[in-house]
């Protein structure tokens, strides 16, 4: 089971089924889906199906977050999963654990992405200890590149993506670091 992990702005607890709504709501913004969603407004039903497999990834401390502020107020999704099927075929992908971020844009420029990242990349480290996280960016998602970077990222090449270029990251987690 997934721990709540503790932002200094806020916190991030395990997205359950009741976060379907919010959840639609953030994805269907189309600010939000522009990248994360390949500008496809998504039917209930496959957000629906997003947090059933989050779900199931939870007893392997895999999934999603929901990303709240100070107030309680929902700010967007974080989350761990292991790579697609068509990432997990890119040569350095195979068998990696990504995360994934969305925030409302009114939770833009705030440090909030941030800080969940930082979260995920301290839990995977301490409680997974996964030996490294991977990262797949449209190239033009400027914002998401400087994040990755900020947080210790790096480039480790470039795919096709399914609308367009998508720049591979990798953040090693030192084994001196993981969990042994």
């Amino acid at each position: 089971m997934k721990p709540c992990l503790s932002l200094p702005q806020g916190r991030m607890r395990p997205a359950r089924t009741e976060t379907l709504d919010d959840l639609m709501r953030l994805l269907h913004d189309q600010a939000v889906r522009r990248y994360l969603c390949d500008d496809v407004a998504l039917p209930r039903e496959t957000v629906a199906a997003m947090l059933a497999r989050s779900a199931r990834l939870d007893e392997a401390g895999l999934g999603l977050w929901v990303i709240e502020t100070k107030r309680g107020c929902f700010a967007g999704i974080a989350g761990l999963q292991p790579v697609s099927a068509e990432l997990d075929a890119a040569p350095g992908m195979a068998g990696s654990i990504e995360p994934v971020i969305a925030l409302a844009p009114e939770s833009w420029g705030q440090g909030l992405a941030g800080e969940a990242l930082d979260a995920l990349i301290g839990y995977a480290r301490t409680s997974l200890g996964v030996p490294r996280l991977v990262a797949a960016v449209d190239q033009p998602n400027i914002r998401s590149h400087r994040l990755l970077q900020r947080c210790g990222f790096t480039t480790m090449g470039s795919m096709p993506g399914p609308a367009q270029e998508l720049v591979l990251y990798e953040r090693p987690i030192p084994a001196a670091e993981a969990l042994r």
